[in-house]
């Protein structure tokens, strides 16, 4: 006994260079020794024939007309999900889910009130440099540089978080959605257009002194 994959008119065959294809003669067809087989099979096929209705049949082979069987599968086995992987455990997914679900309003408002505190650092930072009264010298302004560039990027983060977070935090459907990764990956990929200087404004600015020195 051996099962094999049928649609009304063709079965799934063996090509020249071992790829399946579709033929017509049961003798060139495929044949899997087990219905699971031909299902895991069946899930991988290749897209040139993967739009066939393909079903798998059971193969009495001690007949001489072959007598072939549907083998009755319910849904779609070229359309799997993700939760029917073996090992998957759908009720941990859930319940994990429903933590993360339940916490994500107090999520937003801390990554909110996180950022607004790095804020109040920078401006705190800028201020500190504004005022007349403080005299720093090159190493003093190349600390508070490095540190105003670690508050920028600590603030992002969160900034980032919190978008993303917001866009399921105000619809639940919108965990369905596929197309939201693509729209997180930009949240966190996304690249600032600047208002006024470019970099090359500030590089020239930064290097300004070096370049003075080279000329002198």
């Amino acid at each position: 006994m051996c099962y094999l994959l049928k649609d009304t008119e063709f079965f799934v065959g063996q090509g020249l260079r071992g790829r399946p294809v579709a033929v017509r003669e049961i003798g060139k067809a495929l044949s899997f020794k087990t219905s699971s087989a031909a299902k895991n099979f069946l899930r991988c096929i290749p897209g040139e024939i993967k739009n066939y209705n393909w079903k798998i049949y059971d193969l009495d082979e001690r007949s001489n007309e072959h007598m072939m069987t549907e083998i009755r599968e319910f849904g779609n086995p070229t359309k799997t999900t993700v939760l029917e992987e073996e090992g998957f455990d759908i009720c941990e997914f859930f319940t994990q889910a429903i933590q993360v679900m339940s916490q994500i309003d107090r999520f937003v408002a801390n990554m909110e009130s996180n950022e607004q505190i790095v804020d109040m650092k920078i401006l705190d930072v800028r201020h500190y440099i504004r005022d007349s009264s403080h005299k720093l010298n090159a190493i003093q302004m190349q600390r508070l540089g490095y540190y105003l560039q670690s508050l920028e990027k600590e603030r992002y983060d969160y900034k980032a978080k919190r978008l993303i977070a917001t866009i399921f935090a105000n619809n639940i459907e919108a965990l369905k959605d596929k197309n939201n990764i693509n729209k997180m990956n930009h949240i966190m990929t996304s690249k600032y257009l600047p208002k006024v200087l470019d970099d090359n404004d500030i590089e020239y600015i930064i290097n300004k002194k070096k370049d003075a020195e080279c000329i002198a």
